[in-house]
């Protein structure tokens, strides 16, 4: 689904099906934003205690915009911020409208989503940083999603397949 078609649907035809304990407060707005404003220095201000393995450094943060489970993190990409959280709506095409729908609000009118699947791209022409959403079924059968902040727009490209971003 184009840039046009996501911006195109509207809220209302989102939230008439859905109750509304899946679309109010799936976000916290104002960390959201926080997370984005911080990109540009490379979240330099938002993160906290470093952890280092092998293959990745990890920084744990107090900015929380999705389900208190927010990292910033550097492995094959360069630092970005990563929430991972429980989406409690089964059908993948309408979680990921509902939860996208949800963060363009959050996000404001500014910024344009690409929807491709399971994943929706926001941009603005205000900042270099771009925000991804994914959902998919975990190993537990429970639909999750991924809320990303990066940088620029070619560290939030997907990665090859068999290849992940730990």
């Amino acid at each position: 689904m184009g840039l046009t078609m996501a911006s195109a649907m509207s809220l209302a035809g989102c939230v008439a099906t859905a109750t509304p304990q899946h679309v109010a407060g799936l976000f916290n707005c104002a960390q959201l934003n926080q997370a984005v404003a911080s990109a540009a220095n490379g979240f330099d201000d938002i993160k906290g205690p470093l952890s280092e393995t092998r293959l990745t450094r990890s920084w744990n943060t107090d900015v929380q915009a999705f389900h208190e489970a927010c990292v910033i993190t550097s492995a094959q990409r360069p630092d970005h911020y990563d929430c991972f959280g429980r989406i409690d709506i089964e059908d993948p095409e309408r979680a990921i409208a509902i939860a996208s729908e949800e963060l363009g609000q959050c996000l404001g009118g500014d910024w344009k989503a690409e929807m491709a699947g399971e994943r929706v791209m926001y941009r603005s022409q205000e900042t270099d940083a771009v925000v991804t959403l994914e959902t998919f079924i975990n190993d537990r059968h429970h639909r999750v999603g991924t809320l990303s902040v990066f940088q620029k727009e070619a560290d939030a490209q997907t990665l090859p397949d068999g290849q992940q971003d730990a």
